[in-house]
């Protein structure tokens, strides 16, 4: 059997009640080429029977696996691995896509040339009442970098899309420090594809977000929680080792992040010297020496 050509990935835990809404926005996709793979973070719920029942009836291949309880991060990436598809989109257990979302996807993909050292094509979202959620990109395509896309283009707001499955796999984290440590952003793997390549943006709408207002509130309360201090202070690490080189065109993000980096650091409990051992620029670098010894004197 040859290969699908998109693997989209849903990580869940205890979703069975949205995995439906997913599944049938998957089962109106006009293009077909596909795998939804589904990894069951060790739910209590009847995801397992939700998704056996789900495969009966597909018209596209679903592939799920059960494991004890990871978080998302890891099982993101234990997706990768198993991934089949030569592009990669992940997919939250609680949202959906328009019918041509792969459609638009794969073709702007195809579209491509190999030349512009595309690692993602990124497009907009919007929510279940049809808004759009953030900005729209100023031109189409706009090639540019996350950070520039953030800090030069001043872009606010979820996007979402596809990336190459290969450019996941070059991404370098060491997953034996990261497991078991709970939360981790997103970000800790998002900023590496600053370092492989652009960004291709349209303003095309492939996702639908739902928005939950109470579960929002929630987790924007949890998210800089102490309690997710090794997580935080990894994702601050991540961008400040992607970034250190845009300090002179844009130092406020850079000072932001180190502030972040050296506060949850200190609450993880970390050394001084791994605190400044696990940066790679020896500015930063010396500039946690000046500024360490403040904070210290501060608390």
């Amino acid at each position: 059997m040859s290969k699908p050509t998109v693997t989209i990935l849903t990580p869940s835990y205890n979703r069975a009640h949205t995995l439906p809404r997913v599944f049938e926005s998957l089962q109106r996709q006009t293009f077909k080429n596909f795998e939804w793979l589904v990894i069951d973070d060790g739910s209590t719920d009847n995801t397992k029977e939700i998704i056996e029942g789900f495969q009966k009836i597909a018209d596209f291949k679903i592939r799920y696996y059960h494991q004890e309880n990871q978080h998302k991060f890891l099982t993101f990436f234990r997706g990768i691995d198993l991934a089949e598809g030569k592009y990669f989109s992940p997919l939250d257990s609680d949202d959906a896509l328009p019918k041509d979302s792969m459609e638009i996807l794969v073709s702007t993909w195809e579209s491509i040339p190999e030349s512009q050292n595309i690692v993602f094509v990124s497009t907009l979202c919007e929510d279940q009442f049809g808004n759009i959620v953030g900005d729209h990109f100023p031109k189409v395509p706009l090639i540019c970098t996350i950070f520039d896309m953030r800090y030069k283009f001043k872009i606010k707001g979820d996007k979402w899309g596809m990336g190459k499955t290969e450019i996941y796999k070059k991404m370098k984290l060491n997953f034996g420090d990261l497991s078991g440590k709970g939360f981790i952003p997103e970000g800790v793997f998002q900023f590496q594809f600053d370092k492989l390549g652009f960004h291709y943006c349209i303003n095309e709408v492939t996702r639908i977000y739902f928005r939950d207002k109470d579960d929002e509130h929630s987790l924007a309360n949890q998210f800089y929680d102490n309690k997710n201090a090794f997580g935080l202070a990894e994702n601050y690490k991540t961008f400040l080792n992607a970034y250190y080189s845009k300090f002179w065109e844009n130092p406020k993000p850079i000072l932001r992040n180190l502030g972040g980096y050296l506060k949850f650091s200190a609450v993880d409990k970390r050394s001084y010297s791994k605190t400044i051992k696990e940066l790679d620029s020896p500015f930063l670098k010396a500039l946690v020496m000046i500024l360490y010894p403040v904070l210290k004197l501060l608390k």
